[in-house]
């Protein structure tokens, strides 16, 4: 209980530097030009990458590829919030408003958008949402406890052990068909 007490504090105080140091992962409106990605750490992204490394940090499971077993999965070490990597998030937030897919617009594999924001680590995941208005339903929707193994591919991203950096970000566009677009990435 200590432990977890210490952990909570040292959250806390984490997430004030963040938000102290970090310029404006993003809530940007959708047309903005892409050359000038802003960064944007507010309480929802706060909210939830804070939900994300909790679940990460925790005693959890994954269904086997059978669908038979829950396997343990126990260990993880929380994500680091990399701003680089919220730059990319950002690039596919904006254009999961066009387009609600692991492409993006122009066809290619959404980690091109890793290159086109200058990020050179290499990708491990990604995990889109829409219609979450929230940081802590976003975290908990993409943990799909409900789901079998072909359907936790954004658990799995969650859980992989060799992932170390996170970057997340959403937009909100009003009149779109889901309002809010929330993108995640992940790199070793």
């Amino acid at each position: 209980m200590k432990r977890r007490f210490l952990f909570s504090l040292l959250s806390a105080f984490v997430a004030s530097a963040l938000l102290f140091s970090f310029s404006s992962c993003s809530k940007g409106s959708d047309d903005d030009d892409d050359d000038d990605i802003d960064v944007n750490i507010d309480e929802q992204v706060l909210s939830c990458f804070e939900t994300i490394n909790t679940f990460r940090t925790s005693n959890t499971w994954q269904w086997d590829e059978g669908n038979t077993t829950q396997v343990p999965v126990t260990g993880r070490a929380a994500f680091v919030l990399d701003e680089d990597l919220c730059r990319v998030a950002s690039i596919r937030a904006r254009e999961l408003v066009q387009n609600f897919d692991h492409t993006r617009p122009n066809g290619s594999s959404c980690f091109t958008a890793f290159s086109e924001a200058g990020v050179s680590l290499s990708p491990a995941g990604e995990c889109i949402a829409a219609g979450y208005s929230t940081g802590v339903s976003v975290a908990n929707g993409w943990r799909e406890e409900d789901k079998n193994y072909a359907g936790q591919g954004h658990r799995r991203i969650l859980l992989a052990a060799g992932a170390t950096r996170v970057g997340i970000a959403y937009v909100y566009s009003p009149g779109s068909s889901y309002g809010y677009y929330w993108a995640l990435v992940t790199s070793y």
